[in-house]
């Protein structure tokens, strides 16, 4: 795939706005978990103050985004919501509130999915073309979602290393695939480390700042070379913190500056493959 201007790779900065639905979802099995403070602490930070300042960066260097958002946090957090959206940037799927249980059923799942897409409509004036699940979803209804669910891509989880069509068991959807691999562009990953709660679970340290960000220039030197294509999964509530916004800023600048990459929304790089791979169909 040769991508716009020649280039040799797409990525997609992609971030998770998850604002403080992970802390919820945790303390509620904590004892005394309402009084824990990581909530506000982090993830409210990350909405009320690391989004901004993620945003003037990317205004900085003219780069677009995806932005993949609880729903229940696009409700709560509207100001924030209408700030991305004016700088151009792509608003995603991210589930209801960042649990991972959809339902038991189709129907339920289907329910789950269509609700949060109401409360997009609402806060944002369109349903949300990209999808970036929390939690596993019963192939029916992947089928579903990729097909009259109106899902134009998805990008989530170990998807793979290229840009392609999404399969759900072997079978080629209309909708296309944009890898999300969490061990390489996740920012949770490769710079935190809390102990109560513990995240990431397993994680036994936290990674120096520059190793974070000579990985991730690896990774786009790794794709340009294997002709590969990508999205990360930085969160504002990390990387806009004003640390690891400085190896943020020097990472948009490598992008920006990198002809090799062509740096874009997840929908730009998905409608870019759907015009020149045409539709699951062949028209």
């Amino acid at each position: 795939m040769i991508w716009p201007n020649g280039a040799g790779s797409a990525f997609a900065l992609g971030f998770d706005m998850d604002g403080d639905t992970i802390w919820k979802n945790k303390i509620r099995t904590l004892p005394n978990g309402e009084k824990y403070i990581k909530g506000p602490s982090i993830g409210l930070y990350g909405v009320k103050k690391g989004a901004y300042r993620i945003l003037e960066i990317l205004k900085e260097y003219n780069l677009k985004s995806s932005w993949f958002i609880p729903a229940n946090i696009v409700k709560e957090h509207p100001d924030t919501v209408e700030a991305i959206l004016d700088g151009g940037h792509e608003i995603g799927h991210h589930g209801l509130d960042h649990t991972g249980e959809y339902g038991k059923t189709v129907e339920e799942q289907k329910e789950r999915i269509e609700r949060c897409q109401e409360i997009f409509l609402k806060y944002t004036g369109k349903k949300a073309v990209g999808f970036r699940p929390t939690g596993p979803l019963l192939p029916e209804t992947e089928v579903w979602a990729y097909s009259e669910g109106g899902f134009l891509y998805s990008s989530a989880g170990i998807s793979g290393e290229e840009c392609g069509w999404y399969e759900v068991g072997g079978i080629r959807t209309n909708a296309v695939n944009i890898p999300c691999r969490d061990e390489q562009m996740d920012d949770y990953v490769q710079t935190v480390f809390h102990s109560y709660p513990e995240v990431l679970v397993g994680m036994p340290r936290i990674a120096p700042y520059e190793n974070a960000y000579s990985n991730w220039v690896r990774e786009i030197e790794g794709m340009i070379r294997y002709g590969h294509s990508g999205s990360s999964a930085f969160h504002p509530q990390i990387s806009g913190t004003p640390g690891r916004a400085v190896i943020f800023e020097r990472f948009c600048k490598y992008l920006a500056d990198n002809p090799k990459v062509w740096c874009a929304s997840c929908l730009e790089i998905a409608n870019y493959f759907k015009s020149v791979e045409g539709s699951e169909d062949g028209n």
